[in-house]
């Protein structure tokens, strides 16, 4: 308490000097400030702990630096700027916001304590006043901080701001300057294109002058080459143009021969078509045959299932016959004893007529049952004593049957046995045709196995000769173009023809003006030597009879002189008549030459005509490849339907077999239903004998209705087997001559085919040979065409 002052309103006074805290001092306990620690921003932020704005070292600026980096360098620091300035006022907020609380706080706790009228305070109360105290301070210190750090803020944001315009316009002006620079550089660049263009075109132009100027003396050299070489060429060409001839008429004997081959493999194909088309008729025809048994078959079948299903209907109806028997005979033996109860109710219905006439519909319709079933029973046995009657009839004649059906089946086992040792042959002779028909498979089988070998063989070499025909086409092609280029070069040579023949005749028109003039030189030549000689003996006879006429001498030299300068004049003039001679003979030369030329052209025109004809001739030997061509193809088409026929051929020798396979699985089912029916037979027989053997009198009605089925099982089996017996004796009567039919067409069909696969391996001989002659003709037509083009 003594610390205090005696005044607290003393205090306030001095707080603006203060720094304000960071965080207020929130108030408690009696109104007095309480120590509360700082929020981290301020602790942050506290003098004592560094700069509260701290920020980063500014980057230099790039030395040498583009427009653009340098506006982006100055964004950058501006936008560095207005952060920390946005942060200063924030923070400048907060402060004041603190400052605000705690003034507002101090004058309460004032308030409080001047109300109080001046008690006596305790020290905890000085010591919290002083803490408030302290607090206050350093947020006053705080606030001084802030605002100092805020007046350098808006100073350098100021000056920041100042900056901008000027650094705009910099900008500006590098854009506009970087725009004119590249508007220049445009310029630049379309001046250096026209500039390099027209370079392009003046080296162009000089290219194609020494080209034009090259092309020129090229073309000089080589007409003079070329009329060499054609003088050279015109000797060879008459020698190849009789090699030609007769490789040509080789050729044309070759076609001949190969003409009569296809000819004769034409007529030897519709040969195999005839014998091939004999060949299906016969297999047609064992077609037939092998339906006719299997029909045959099939009818046996159906009869041995009838027989079956008769069988089992006549037992079915022989225990119908024994159970209507057997109840006939039951009513028969109640017929008594039915009339007598008759007779007891018609009594009884007298005695009793009195009492029940209540009932008389029940009694009348009992009467009209019972009249009703009399009548029925008398119907009954009527029926009964008649069919006993008949069947008395039946079983005698059964009895009579009997022996002769015996006698029948005894005949019938006989014949079975023979029937089945018969048929037994059939199948080894069935077995010994599959076995031969194996082997003929198998023979046909290497032999189309051959076939298509030679069918590949001919498609091969058909493949080499349509590659053949290909390059003589091409060959065709490259004649023509050749043709063509002599016909170019012909029309060159022709107009250089006139035009060197007009060049002549402008030389001879010079050569008749050079002559004149050398007429006209040698007669001035000849005036002037007339001159000098007069001269000269002018001057002898004036030197020597006159010495004093030395000035009419001097004239006379001078005479003399030009008489000389004249004779000079002279002899140039004889010069420029032997350089006009000379050009004259060269003119002689060209023409020569152009004579030669045209003479050349001449034998151009000519060896154009024989290649004419030789392209003719190639293109009748290409036609008459292609004819070849064509038949090899017909051939090769001919080859693969022989090849065709041959598998259906194979095909219908497996259908035989299979046939033949199934004909003697049915025959021994046949053989195995026909021993087991003979086996029925046998028991059957000896069943009847048995039970005829040991007649009993006790079941003679059961016996009668067995031996009146059995009758008919016997009248349908043999129905049955007789019917069997006649078609399977047909079926055999007819098997060993088709078998023989059939074992003598496959010997006559092996040796055919044998036949045709012989004559087929001639004509593969004769197309092979007849390839080859067409490959030897080709490779001579190919050796010409290259002598024709180095004759070229």
């Amino acid at each position: 308490a003594a610390g205090l002052p005696a005044d607290p309103a003393a205090r306030p006074a001095a707080v603006p000097a203060a720094r304000v805290p960071a965080t207020p001092a929130p108030i408690g306990g009696g109104g007095l400030p309480t120590t509360t620690p700082p929020s981290p921003a301020a602790a942050a932020r506290s003098p004592g702990k560094g700069d509260p704005f701290a920020e980063p070292a500014e980057p230099r600026l790039p030395m040498g630096g583009s427009p653009e980096d340098k506006l982006e360098f100055f964004r950058g620091i501006l936008k560095q700027k207005t952060e920390t300035l946005a942060r200063a006022r924030a923070l400048y907020s907060e402060r004041e916001g603190e400052v605000t609380q705690l003034k507002a706080a101090l004058e309460k706790a004032r308030k409080e304590g001047g109300g109080a009228g001046a008690p006596a305070r305790s020290p905890q109360d000085e010591q919290r006043l002083q803490l408030a105290q302290a607090k206050i301070d350093s947020l006053e210190a705080e606030l001084a901080a802030s605002e100092a750090d805020r007046k350098d803020l808006s100073r350098a944001l100021a000056e920041v701001e100042s900056e901008v315009p000027r650094l705009t316009e910099e900008l500006h002006a590098e854009r506009e300057s970087r725009g004119a620079m590249a508007e220049e550089l445009v310029g630049a660049k379309e001046a250096l294109g026209l500039a390099q263009d027209r370079v392009a075109e003046l080296a162009s132009g000089k290219s194609e002058a020494q080209g034009a100027l090259e092309a020129v003396q090229e073309q000089y050299q080589s007409v003079l080459a070329d009329v060499e070489r054609l003088t050279a060429e015109r000797d060879s060409q008459a020698l190849a143009i009789s090699q030609l001839e007769t490789a040509l008429a080789e050729a044309k004997g070759a076609m001949g021969a190969l003409e009569s081959e296809s000819d004769w493999s034409r007529s030897s194909l519709e040969e195999a078509h005839a014998h091939a088309k004999g060949l299906e008729g016969e297999r047609d025809a064992a077609r037939r045959q092998l339906a006719v048994v299997e029909d045959g078959l099939k009818t046996l079948q159906t009869q041995v299932t009838e027989l079956e299903r008769t069988l089992a209907l006549k037992d079915a109806d022989a225990v119908g016959l024994r159970a209507a028997l057997t109840a006939r005979t039951a009513e028969a033996a109640e017929l008594p004893s039915l009339r007598s109860a008759l007779e007891g109710r018609a009594a009884e219905a007298a005695r009793l007529q009195a009492r029940v006439r209540e009932l008389e519909a029940e009694v009348a319709q009992a009467r009209e049952a019972a009249r009703a079933e009399v009548e029925a029973a008398e119907v009954r046995a009527r029926m009964a004593e008649s069919e006993l009657a008949s069947l008395r009839e039946v079983l005698e004649a059964t009895e009579v049957e009997q022996v002769s059906l015996r006698d029948r089946m005894e005949s019938d086992a006989a014949a079975l046995g023979e029937a089945v040792h018969e048929a037994e042959g059939r199948v080894h002779a069935a077995e010994a045709k599959v076995a031969a028909l194996e082997a003929q498979l198998a023979e046909l089988t290497a032999q189309a196995a051959a076939v298509q070998t030679e069918r590949e063989e001919h498609q091969q070499q058909l493949a080499a000769v349509e590659r053949k025909l290909a390059t003589t086409q091409a060959e065709r092609v490259g004649y023509s173009a050749r043709v063509s280029m002599l016909e170019t070069a012909a029309g060159q040579r022709e107009a250089e023809l006139q035009r060197q023949q007009a060049l002549v005749a402008k030389a001879q028109e010079e050569l008749s003006l050079e002559r004149a003039r050398r007429e006209a030189v040698e007669a001035e030549a000849a005036d002037a030597r007339l001159a000098i000689a007069e001269a000269e003996g002018r001057a002898e006879a004036l030197s020597s009879g006159h010495e004093g006429q030395r000035e009419e001498l001097a004239a006379l030299n001078e005479q003399l002189e030009a008489a000389r300068a004249e004779a000079d004049k002279v002899d140039r003039l004889q010069q420029r008549v032997k350089m006009v001679e000379g050009a004259l003979e060269a003119s002689e030369s060209k023409r020569r030459i152009a004579e030669a030329q045209a003479a050349r052209v001449k034998d151009l025109d000519a060896a154009k005509a024989a290649l004419e004809a030789k392209l003719a001739q190639s293109g009748a030997t290409l036609q008459s490849e292609q004819a070849a061509k064509a038949l090899l193809e017909a051939k090769l088409a001919q080859s693969g339907a022989a090849l065709e026929a041959e598998q259906a051929e194979r095909a219908a020798l497996e259908a035989k077999l299979a046939q033949s396979d199934v004909t003697l699985l049915e025959e021994q089912g046949v053989k195995a239903a026909l021993e087991a029916q003979l086996e029925e037979l046998r028991a059957a027989l000896e069943a009847e004998q048995a039970k005829s053997g040991g007649s009993d009198a006790q079941a003679g009605d059961a016996a009668t209705a067995a031996l009146e089925a059995k009758l008919a099982q016997a009248q349908a089996s043999l129905k049955a087997e007789q019917a069997a017996r006649q078609a399977l004796e047909a079926k055999l009567a007819a098997a060993p001559a088709s078998g023989a039919g059939a074992s003598a067409d496959v010997v006559a069909e092996r040796d055919q085919l044998k036949a045709d696969v012989a004559s087929m391996k001639r004509k593969l001989m004769a197309a092979e040979a007849a390839l080859e002659s067409a490959a030897s003709t080709k490779a001579k037509v190919a050796r010409l065409e290259a002598q024709l083009k180095a004759l070229k």
